[in-house]
């Protein structure tokens, strides 16, 4: 599972920072390039079929030497090693012989190229040039955002301390990752407004220091206890599905093409304020050490099922700093006590 994921967050985060289209129109007629000199065409088209006569003849031969040794070996005059040694040598002396041959061929690529260059200089219409460009800034018209975008962050998870004094000593560096999509929508053309929804995974995984695990016993009660020795790793992962809605501000300003008004929200320094909710779907509990080994994704560790909270992010360009709030504590009551992550990181989408 985690090969998907790892493969999906790489996908989006190319297609965050390098977007690109691919269109096939099958309506549209294949017609010869007039571009390409008529010279350099035929020449290039002359070398191609030498080549092929080239290579066409020597395969043929390769193919009559290799049936030899196919035929010795089926009748027990040469062992296997042998054939294949004999069939190698075949194959690298052909090889040869086809290379040879395509460079007596002694194609004049450097006269090829003059002949393009000149045959380019002497029918380029410059005025249709000029039209074609005209034509292109006349038909620019901007269109208010409207879009799905990936979204990805990574932040730091921070809970304040409470009355679990053991929670407070031993909860070592926490991170979370949060990975889906987001629906962005410009109010109009020159608003500096844009609203934000969507829906991503959220993991959010806790680390114990100094040998520490969680513990649930059969009164239901979630404490973190000592293991008598080493502990490699100590983690209880919890993955949510959220979702997001928010106000996005733009300090973008107002431009001006081909006499029509519009402000891009995507440049600039922008401003977000969201909330966001979800629920549980997953818990993870990662204990790895000197004899010990085990992922329990089965036990309840009372982590709240729901989780609300308010989001603020700066974007500078294509830098997105967020600060996130949870409002519902990330434990069930009655376990531990009633502290709430705070988290702060960078993202990708918003």
């Amino acid at each position: 599972m985690k090969k998907y994921i790892v493969s999906g967050i790489l996908c989006l985060v190319g297609m965050t920072l390098n977007a690109q289209k691919i269109k096939f129109d099958f309506n549209e007629n294949s017609q010869t390039d007039e571009r390409v000199s008529p010279a350099a065409r035929e020449k290039m088209e002359q070398y191609a079929i030498e080549i092929r006569e080239i290579v066409i003849r020597e395969k043929l031969a390769m193919e009559t030497e290799i049936s030899k040794v196919d035929e010795d070996l089926s009748q027990g005059n040469i062992s296997d090693s042998l054939a294949g040694n004999l069939k190698a040598d075949i194959a690298i002396r052909f090889s040869e012989r086809i290379n040879s041959g395509i460079e007596d061929l002694k194609f004049d690529l450097d006269e090829l190229i003059k002949q393009q260059v000149q045959y380019s200089i002497m029918n380029t219409d410059i005025e249709k040039l000029k039209e074609e460009q005209n034509s292109k800034v006349e038909q620019w018209q901007y269109k208010p955002q409207n879009y799905i975008s990936g979204y990805l962050s990574y932040g730091m998870i921070h809970l304040g301390d409470g009355k679990n004094q053991k929670l407070n000593d031993h909860l070592g560096f926490s991170s979370g990752i949060d990975f889906g999509f987001l629906y962005h929508r410009q109010f109009k053309k020159t608003s500096p407004f844009v609203f934000l929804t969507g829906a991503y995974l959220s993991w959010r995984t806790l680390r114990f220091d100094d040998n520490y695990f969680v513990t649930r016993n059969l009164d239901g009660q979630v404490d973190l206890h000592q293991y008598e020795h080493h502990l490699d790793k100590s983690k209880l992962r919890a993955t949510y599905i959220m979702i997001p809605l928010g106000i996005k501000y733009s300090t973008a300003g107002l431009k001006t093409k081909n006499d029509e008004i519009y402000r891009d929200p995507g440049k600039g320094i922008g401003f977000t304020a969201n909330v966001y909710g979800g629920f549980r779907i997953s818990t993870n509990h990662i204990v790895k050490g000197n004899d010990i080994d085990y992922r329990d994704k089965k036990t309840n560790y009372e982590l709240n099922n729901f989780a609300y909270g308010g989001q603020f992010t700066l974007s500078i360009y294509n830098w997105n700093f967020f600060v996130r709030q949870e409002f519902s504590p990330y434990f069930n009551k009655g376990n531990f006590d009633d502290r709430k992550m705070l988290q702060f990181g960078l993202n990708l989408g918003f």
